[in-house]
């Protein structure tokens, strides 16, 4: 595949740096009932899952719930279809299982057994039934890890509990690894709710995995080794700018480094038109957000860009500064919109200051939201 293919890693000669965190990651699905993978967009937590997963040579399960209705609420006949199509992925990977699978799942009710493989009729198909073959994975008498990316889309689900589906399994289910991961931190626990005494996973030990973004020397390192997989030899200043455009997020790196090979531009402005391009990836991320929170449209947007003016502003600051901006707001409401934003990933409190996750995010609201001149 190659360093800058935009698709995610599988294979260990492609996963840059994160040796220490692929190692835990081994270490931990082959020992720990349950891991959380967790880092903001766009850091890489999909490929290490996936290249952790093939390395270890375990069997595995993957869900990927950015395959789920992106808006609205969801019901567990959202969850089921994609449930069972993991599995089929499931059996056609390791065929020796398959006959076994198949014939066990003949005998629930709304599945059925084709030359495609399996469907399941949502109608006639019981949420109970997800147990009896979770169960069924469980008795085949080899360790299975059962993965779910993107896992806080699942706290849209309405009239099923998804933390005690994993706390049962968790607690039942010997021979099932559980790896959870999510970008959007804050709802990812709020899902889990592991704080929270009277919640179905509590006091349940986990692992814990947090990616970050890399360094500039090793931003630097990646792209130079990037560019020479395609015989690319990159100057000292094409290195230069694309760090200082995207602040060590390896999935932008990898975005620009693979645009600019393809269509064989090296130079500021090609970067420029690259980023520019990327401004409608997150803004789009953003309008999907404020469609869902639209009463609240124009204080979320006026924090972000309070936020996306500053290097780094202090609560205080940010509640003046909004406050000048659109007007008084109750401290506690204030709290919740900025608290909304950070459990859903688009601005992160560090040293006590604020500032948006997103390098691309920041300049698309200066430069696309705000009007500044870059």
């Amino acid at each position: 595949m190659g360093l800058f293919d935009p698709r995610p890693k599988r294979d260990p000669r492609d996963f840059f740096d994160r040796e220490r965190e692929l190692r835990d990651f081994i270490r931990y699905i082959r020992s720990s009932p349950l891991t959380l993978v967790l880092g903001l967009r766009r850091y890489g937590k999909t490929s290490l899952i996936l290249t952790g997963l093939e390395s270890s040579r375990m069997k595995y399960i993957y869900i990927d719930c950015k395959a789920l209705p992106s808006n609205g609420m969801l019901s567990v006949d959202d969850f089921i279809p994609l449930f069972i199509q993991s599995l089929e992925i499931f059996c056609r990977r390791y065929r020796s299982l398959r006959t076994r699978i198949y014939g066990f799942l003949k005998r629930i009710r709304g599945i059925s057994i084709g030359p495609l493989g399996i469907s399941v009729n949502t109608h006639r198909f019981s949420p109970s039934s997800l147990v009896d073959i979770l169960y069924y994975i469980n008795d085949l008498g080899e360790k299975i890890v059962f993965v779910v990316d993107e896992v806080q889309e699942l706290r849209r689900m309405v009239r099923y509990s998804f933390d005690s589906l994993i706390a049962f399994i968790y607690d039942n289910m010997d021979r099932v690894n559980m790896v959870l991961s999510g970008s959007q931190i804050g709802l990812l626990y709020r899902l889990l709710k592991t704080g929270d005494p009277d919640a179905p996973l509590y006091g349940r030990v986990y692992m814990e995995i947090r990616l970050g973004r890399l360094d500039p020397a090793l931003s630097r390192e990646y792209l130079y080794r990037g560019y020479r997989e395609y015989g690319v030899e990159p100057s000292e200043d094409l290195i230069d700018y694309i760090i200082g455009s995207v602040d060590g997020v390896i999935g932008w790196l990898a975005y620009i480094g693979y645009y600019t090979v393809q269509k064989r531009v090296y130079g500021r402005e090609a970067v420029d038109e690259i980023v520019g391009n990327a401004y409608n990836i997150v803004l789009g991320e953003l309008d999907n957000f404020l469609k869902i929170h639209w009463m609240a449209r124009d204080r979320y947007l006026a924090l972000l860009k309070t936020i996306a003016g500053q290097k780094g502003i202090t609560w205080s600051q940010l509640y003046r500064a909004v406050g000048s901006r659109i007007g008084y707001i109750p401290k506690p409401t204030f709290n919740r919109l900025l608290k909304q934003l950070v459990d859903n990933g688009f601005i992160e409190k560090r040293n006590e200051k604020y500032w948006v996750a997103d390098p691309i995010l920041e300049k698309a609201l200066k430069y696309r939201i705000m009007g500044y001149r870059q």
